[in-house]
């Protein structure tokens, strides 16, 4: 593993991260409201393909940390449960309280019920809406073996790879427990990037004449958007070529936050709806635009604040509730 490939891969992090936050900033909690057409056309290029992204990005690093390095499941699945389903937990409790204690405030209350307590286990639903996320990764990661099975031969890869897209248009989208149906949606581009890891696609993409096509193929489908599928892939292979390309000539870019991207994702929303909440006591739409940036800046670095001062503290336990 080369350190130019190690680097392009912690831009495309930082990239992948910033991108969320941007789109996770709907001050005026409506998502793409007619009445901010910049901001609502942003959000909608970035929901085209972020999160599929993000799906991809997970699974080229699972094969580089656990496939590729011939990781048993019970250490794979062990250490994912405590990277991800500790982290759940304790934010699932935070949320909790919040929300009931502000009950009233909330778009989606909560109540204290023993039915709710099962579908937050189940992964049904979450006080935090984004850990649907978190809940989903951990689903695919148990299917490691599939994977480990199908890198035996490319007739293999390219059968699970064919399943997967099968998986992705005709399974049930309406199946909540235990997030099956998002896991069938996302497992087409987590599987992608364990086969780009794989087979070595790095090395083949890093081309600036690919990027320049890749570039002139995600404006094209920003502009006059069609088949959603052909979108999303677009938007990888593009922000894939992209941070390529600006790692070679910015290597430290997204340096002050992009090793931090599992506490934004964790911590970043909470600093966003209390940006929200300002701007909606405020009602001064002079403001849409300074607070607008303010919730980037908040969502990306308090949360390398405070795990840099969680890490000062020594506590393997509060650590870990935090993903570090």
């Amino acid at each position: 593993m080369s350190i130019s490939r190690i680097n392009w891969l912690s831009v495309l992090q930082g990239w992948s991260m910033l991108l969320v936050v941007i789109g996770h900033v709907t001050l005026t909690n409506v998502f793409q409201n007619p009445e901010t057409p910049v901001s609502a056309e942003i959000e909608r290029i970035i929901y085209s393909f972020h999160m599929p992204l993000f799906m991809f990005i997970s699974g080229f690093l699972f094969y580089l940390t656990k496939i590729g390095r011939d990781k048993g499941y019970a250490e794979t699945i062990g250490d994912k449960a405590k990277r991800l389903l500790i982290p759940y937990a304790a934010f699932t409790c935070v949320t909790f309280s919040l929300k009931y204690a502000f009950n009233p405030l909330m778009r989606r209350p909560v109540d204290f019920s023993w039915s709710e307590i099962l579908d937050i286990i189940t992964f049904k639903s979450n006080p935090l809406a984004e850990m649907w996320f978190v809940s989903t990764l951990f689903v695919l990661f148990l299917f490691f073996p599939v994977y480990k099975w199908s890198l035996g031969s490319r007739l293999r890869s390219g059968v699970v790879f064919c399943a997967a897209l099968l998986i992705y248009f005709f399974f049930p989208k309406d199946i909540e427990l235990f997030c099956i149906s998002y896991a069938s949606s996302y497992l087409l581009f987590f599987y992608t990037g364990i086969l780009v890891s794989k087979y070595g696609g790095g090395k083949f993409l890093d081309n600036p004449a690919l990027l320049s096509c890749c570039t002139a193929l995600m404006a094209f489908c920003s502009l006059f958007p069609g088949i959603p599928l052909l979108n999303i892939f677009v938007g990888i292979f593009f922000s894939l070529t992209l941070c390529m390309f600006l790692s070679r000539r910015f290597p430290g870019l997204f340096g002050s936050f992009r090793e931090y991207t599992f506490q934004i994702f964790l911590m970043g929303i909470f600093f966003q709806m209390a940006i929200r909440f300002a701007y909606a006591r405020l009602g001064m739409d002079c403001l849409y635009w300074p607070l607008y940036v303010v919730s980037i800046l908040l969502a990306l670095y308090m949360p390398v604040l405070i795990s840099k001062v969680i890490r000062k503290t020594g506590s393997k336990a509060l650590a870990r509730c935090f993903g570090l």
